[in-house]
């Protein structure tokens, strides 16, 4: 440290080495930013072979995991020097690989390989909404958000946005285990009320065995849950929760509902040209998560769709579906043109609905229409059902005729076999139809 003039002192900083020269010459060190699920994998990954506990890779460890992800299967012949070079160009003592250190190589093969890594997790966990929840504040409602884990596995915790004031929120969102859940673990799921600065309080909670739902189809329904025992003296409130569970892997059944977008007519202008550029967006009713939107057409008040959606698993009886149509803005925000609620009793029945709906225009002169069909699942298999049965009464009723007749047909053949030849044979009368 030296003195200069009028007394401001300066520093003179070390020079570097050699070595310290040459790492600054040839390497370039890059933040980036790995998301949720990533760093949840790559966090599996290690733990799981990390066999002494001591959060250290060897040689050997990051070869097997590597060939778990399915590396030696891409790579064939070359996968063998591959995991060499991947372990030397990452570890910086030679002998193992940190967390971090394998995070870094987690990145970089994620980018090369986007089809192995991040792997699928083993749940997809879809949470609703729940019902008649209790009161936890002074204006008698509760601010709930929920959370939901496999039991006894803290690192596997995800929770909901909050929705302010109400006793029946609607989420709507999709979470993964995190990949902590294995065949037989149970799923833990507890409704809080928001409290700023704090945890929150718990207001109710319930427990989903691993049997109910690790099977084909997974597990959709509603869950009683057990109030807090701080609220255990309300009476009155049965809360329940509505959630889909499903194991990644396993067959997924047909969605509840399936919405054919047809076509449009007579749709406003939006444009200059007296033309717009339509799409159309469908969603349940509050449900955000369910909305989906068909392609744009350019210039043209008759947009003609065809195009095929799904309610993405998340309906209920007594949903409603929503049909708005846009006008495309590529600089602003979209127009809308048009829209129409489609009621849960128009649809929710044998044959669906299949026909145009007239839209609410917001330019009372036009009066635009859309043309959907949309049909629920239970519905349609629950007429199938009813047609078999029906079929098979009527096949049932006709048999006693048909075994008639034939033993007709047999006595006349007989009959004609034993006559002398010449001699003529009497008919065998018919037997009566079967009403």
């Amino acid at each position: 440290m030296a003195s200069g003039a009028r007394g401001v002192k300066t520093v003179t900083s070390k020079p570097l080495s050699v070595a310290q020269k040459i790492e600054a010459a040839t390497t370039t060190k890059t933040q980036v930013i790995i998301s949720e699920l990533q760093a949840c994998d790559a966090e599996d990954l290690f733990s799981r072979y990390d066999f002494e506990g001591t959060a250290l890779l060897p040689r050997g460890a990051l070869t097997e995991v590597l060939r778990d992800i399915g590396l030696a299967e891409e790579m064939g012949n070359g996968f063998g020097p591959f995991a060499q070079l991947a372990f030397d160009s990452h570890s910086a003592d030679s002998h193992f690989l940190s967390p971090h250190e394998f995070k870094q190589l987690y990145y970089r093969l994620g980018k090369e390989y986007p089809k192995l890594l991040p792997r699928t997790p083993n749940l997809k966990i879809t949470v609703n909404s729940a019902k008649g929840l209790p009161p936890a504040d002074a204006n008698g409602k509760s601010d709930p958000f929920c959370t939901m884990q496999v039991v006894n596995k803290p690192k596997t915790l995800s929770q909901t946005r909050h929705i302010d004031k109400t006793l029946d929120p609607k989420w709507g969102e999709e979470f993964s285990d995190k990949y902590g859940y294995e065949e037989g673990d149970s799923l833990l799921f507890e409704i809080m009320d928001y409290d700023k600065g704090s945890t929150g309080d718990l207001l109710c909670s319930c427990v989903l065995p691993s049997k109910d739902f690790h099977r084909p189809g997974g597990f959709e329904g509603s869950l009683h849950m057990t109030l807090a025992p701080e609220l255990g003296k309300l009476k009155g409130y049965c809360p329940t929760l509505k959630v889909r569970v499903q194991v990644n892997g396993l067959p997924e059944p047909p969605p509840a509902v399936n919405v054919v977008i047809r076509h449009a007519e007579g749709l406003p202008p939006a444009d200059a040209n007296g033309k717009s550029d339509p799409f159309c967006s469908v969603m349940l009713v509050g449900k955000i998560y369910t909305k989906s939107l068909t392609t744009i057409k350019p210039k043209t008040l008759d947009p003609v769709w065809n195009e095929h959606f799904t309610d993405k698993h998340r309906y209920e009886v007594g949903d409603c579906i929503v049909f708005k149509i846009w006008d495309y803005d590529k600089t602003g925000d979209n127009d809308l043109l048009g829209e129409v609620i489609l009621d849960s009793s128009q649809f929710h029945k044998p044959g669906g609905f299949d026909g145009e709906l007239a839209l609410t225009c917001p330019e009372p002169k036009f009066a635009p229409t859309l043309s959907v069909k949309v049909t629920v699942r239970e519905c349609e298999e629950a007429a199938m059902a009813a047609a078999g049965s029906a079929r098979a009464r009527l096949a049932s009723d006709a048999a006693p005729a048909s075994e008639a007749s034939a033993e007709a047909a047999a006595a006349a053949v007989e009959a004609v076999a034993e006559a002398p030849a010449g001699e003529p044979v009497a008919a065998a009368e018919p037997a009566a139809a079967s009403a």
